[in-house]
């Protein structure tokens, strides 16, 4: 059997306390990542929600553009329909 000095039961008390206390302060710090974690998770489905809606907006946006790209190429080809009956007629007439 061995038998432990005082000094050295003492020395092996304190480590278990520091031991003890570094996981003490473990826990807390995975606590704390934890809830950190949720606050991102929770940030980025606002995010998400957000962004759908700017992609329906954008989206939107985009197509009036093109029905308008497609409305000024229709008046551009009458234009120059016009421009060329004109150019005709300007012939006929010399």
């Amino acid at each position: 059997m061995i038998i432990m000095s005082d000094e050295l039961l003492k020395q092996i008390l304190d480590k278990i306390n520091s031991i003890d206390t570094r996981l003490d302060n473990i826990e807390t710090d995975i606590k704390d990542l934890k809830q950190g974690q949720q606050e991102i998770k929770d940030h980025l489905i606002q995010l998400d929600s957000q962004n759908a809606e700017r992609h329906i907006t954008a989206f939107s946006k985009l197509e009036s553009v093109d029905k308008e790209v497609r409305f000024i190429k229709h008046k551009l080809h009458q234009t120059e329909e016009d421009v060329f009956d004109i150019k005709d007629h300007l012939k006929l007439i010399k």
